[in-house]
């Protein structure tokens, strides 16, 4: 065959292939010796990807791939493109293909999120969005497609919407952009909402129409504020009224409405939020000029202003609120939590005053009410704010006011440092009168002393490889690990054995996974506790959507390496607010627990009993105290001074031992210790301690012979000593 005959050959069955569906264009093109990808334009790349995708060629799918991202398109375009070549329907077909496929999966990711990125641009674009809302009353493909750009725009097309409502100049503009509102539906509320207040008589009668139309309970508090306003004309105030009654309003109090809507704002109900998964969130506000306009908030943070700004406005109709000022603490203190580094809060970011000193200023009863609402939550970063400031605010006199007694239930909390943080707070108020717990007071504050820096974990996997890797990971990241098991029912009694938990592995199944956690979250003892759940990349995205809500639990890849399995325990450690204890941190509840000890012991009118905390005491002191930042011996004589006000035969022993164990300065001041403990509880030490104290006292001169000298007195062990060194 001639080579002309074989061109006419191949070019004749490119052509058939081309009609029968079996190659594409671009494929003909790359096969004709001209497939120079770099050359082409983005709309060709897109369908060229497409295509490799379609009739699996991983290979120059990536290369089209690879050439549409390096053509520097931008989000924007290549959604236009998408929309222009009515793309739609095909890239979402093909890209769940290309998930699967090996080699490509990366890129469709990026491409679908750049294509996704670009959609809403163009959505939220004002000139693109006042284009469509002149469109309403177009054609009928102009009204088709202005009500899908509307409708995806959402809360962004309310601003032009509402413009032509106010301004009235088109009675059948209008009509359109009413109905388009009210198929926004929940997304257009706050917007309307925040409109309300601020616009004529007319346009708040149409707004409440709408309000009501939309049904969705979140605009109760507005439209009752306004009912009840007196320079609200009677004719709004008949819509409004109507409105509130028509979505299910039955309450005569402003307060109370902003104080509960604010309350759902902190509780994190996502139906509030119009982009739970966009970095960023609006806050609207109403001006005469510019109209409608948003304050961008990031979306961490958004819950917590809101039910600020709803807190603040329920105190201007009731400022003896205390649901209102306990809901502005809270969610003040929790903002500050939550506001992500680098990031500013444009609403309550420059405010005067601290969340700190509203917390401690708005008095221990408030500050009961807010950590009964963290504790309700498991919110342990807001539970330890709380706390601090009844550290500032309570004592004897006012610790325990109040029906509900959430300090109490902090000592039991599935938290240690909760548990150590709220012993100190009581501890320190020295109660009179026995309460529930208190027996667990004291032996938390020893707890503190002795092992503050332990950090346990268990694994809980269905085989024991699985088990046995991840506790090897967590003790090479310094915890002390229980028994695990196969379920959660294996590992229930070693929870009631041990000092506390501080994270939770789960390597299994999805139902095994679900169970776990779900089981772990209804018992009060590992209710808040950190959990990791290494799930099957199968998995991982339906566990992580039921798990959502759950800030304690990070549903993980399994399979990954020990370097990221360590970044994700400390990234949930975190932002749970229970990562390990710095030396510094340590050290200082161990200071403060033998501060709130020694207090208790030389109060003698308390219900605690510094005895509970004895063999914690003892192990203590028997250890190697060596702190950097102290001198040599700080903390044993601190343990010392501790140790001399319990009584019994144990502490005196001990505390005799380790002053004969010392030296120097050290040894002198354990010996004043031991004298100490003589002059209160009498001499209760061993004859081997005796004779080892007389070679002391032989041996020694100065300060350390005094000091021996002073505690064979205090013990009152006879003058026969004194005599025998005068004769000698």
């Amino acid at each position: 065959m001639s080579p002309y005959s074989r061109l006419s050959a191949f070019v004749f069955t490119a052509m058939i292939c081309l009609v029968l569906g079996v190659i594409g264009p671009a494929e003909t093109h790359a096969q004709s010796g001209s497939g120079d990808q770099s050359a082409k334009d983005p709309a060709t790349l897109l369908e060229d990807f497409l295509h490799y995708i379609r009739i699996a060629k991983p290979d120059l799918a990536e290369a089209a791939g690879n050439a549409l991202l390096d053509s520097g398109v931008s989000d924007s375009d290549l959604a236009m493109i998408v929309f222009d070549n009515e793309l739609e329907d095909k890239l979402i077909s093909v890209m769940r293909r290309g998930r699967r496929m090996e080699g490509v999966s990366d890129l469709v990711a990026m491409i679908e999120k750049k294509v996704e990125t670009g959609r809403i641009a163009l959505a939220r674009d004002p000139g693109l969005v006042r284009e469509a809302v002149g469109m309403l009353t177009g054609t009928l493909r102009q009204k088709m497609l202005a009500k899908d750009r509307l409708l995806a725009a959402g809360e962004y097309a309310v601003p032009a919407l509402l413009e032509e409502i106010v301004n009235g100049k088109d009675p059948q503009l209008e009509v359109a952009c009413t109905a388009m509102i009210e198929q926004i539906k929940r997304q257009a509320v706050f917007p309307l909402c925040a409109a309300l207040g601020a616009v004529d008589p007319n346009a708040q009668r149409k707004i409440c129409n709408m309000l009501g139309e939309i049904g969705y309970p979140a605009a109760e508090p507005f439209l009752l504020e306004l009912a009840q306003n007196d320079k609200t004309p009677d004719t709004v105030k008949a819509a409004a009224n109507s409105a509130f009654r028509r979505i299910g309003g039955n309450s005569t109090s402003v307060s109370g409405q902003f104080t509960a809507l604010g309350r759902r704002f902190f509780d994190g109900q996502m139906s509030l939020v119009a982009w739970p998964d966009e970095p960023a969130n609006n806050i609207w506000h109403y001006d005469t000029y510019a109209g409608l306009t948003p304050t961008s908030v990031v979306t961490e943070i958004y819950g917590d202003v809101m039910a600020m700004k709803m807190a603040r406005t329920a105190l201007t109709y009731d400022q003896g609120s205390r649901q209102a000022l306990a809901l502005y603490v809270a969610a003040d203190l929790r903002r500050e939590n939550d506001l992500p580094q680098g990031a500013s809060d444009p609403v309550f970011g420059g405010k005067r005053y601290s969340p700190q000193f509203f917390a401690t200023a708005a008095g221990t009863s408030v500050a009961q009410d807010v950590l009964a609402m963290a504790i309700d939550r498991y919110d342990t970063a807001l539970v330890r704010d709380a706390i601090a400031a009844l550290g500032e605010t309570t004592g004897g006199g006012n610790i325990f006011s109040g029906s509900r007694q959430p300090l109490l239930e902090c000592l039991r909390y599935p938290d240690r440092r909760v548990q150590y943080d709220s012993a100190l707070v009581i501890a320190n108020a020295l109660p009179r009168k026995n309460f529930p717990g208190d027996d667990v007071v004291v032996p938390l504050l020893g707890s503190a002393v002795r092992d503050s820096s332990s950090m346990f974990g268990i694994v809980v996997a269905s085989n024991d490889e699985d088990r046995r890797t991840y506790a090897a990971d967590l003790q090479g990241l310094g915890f002390t690990m229980l028994t695990g098991g196969q379920d959660y029912s294996d590992v229930r009694s070693e929870l009631d054995r041990s000092v506390g938990l501080d994270l939770v592995v789960i390597r299994g199944e999805i139902d095994m996974i679900r169970d776990t956690i779900r089981a772990l979250r209804n018992d009060n003892m590992t209710a808040a506790v950190p959990v990791i759940a290494s799930a099957n990349i199968s998995d991982q995205s339906q566990l992580s959507t039921e798990f959502a809500d759950d800030r304690a639990t990070l549903i993980w890849t399994a399979g990954s390496d020990a370097t990221q399995f360590a970044s994700a325990v400390s990234q949930l450690l975190e932002r749970t607010g229970s990562s390990q204890l710095s030396e510094d941190d340590q050290l200082t509840y161990m200071l403060n627990a033998l501060a709130a000890l020694e207090a208790v012991a030389g109060d003698g009118r308390t219900v605690l009993d510094v005895s509970d905390a004895e063999t914690a005491l003892l192990e203590a002191l028997a250890r190697n105290d060596a702190h950097g930042s102290l001198p040599a011996g700080h903390i044993k004589l601190q343990v010392g001074n501790v140790v001399a006000m319990v009584p019994g035969v144990r502490s005196q022993q001990a505390l005799l031992d380790a002053a004969l164990a010392a030296s120097g300065g050290v040894q002198v001041d354990m010996l004043d210790y031991v004298a100490a403990s003589a002059r209160r509880f009498g001499n209760s030490v061993a004859s081997r301690q005796v004779s080892a104290l007389r070679d002391l006292i032989a041996d020694s001169t100065g300060d350390t012979a005094d000091a021996a000298g002073r505690a064979y007195g205090a013990l009152d062990l006879g003058p026969q000593e004194s005599v025998k060194l005068i004769i000698d």
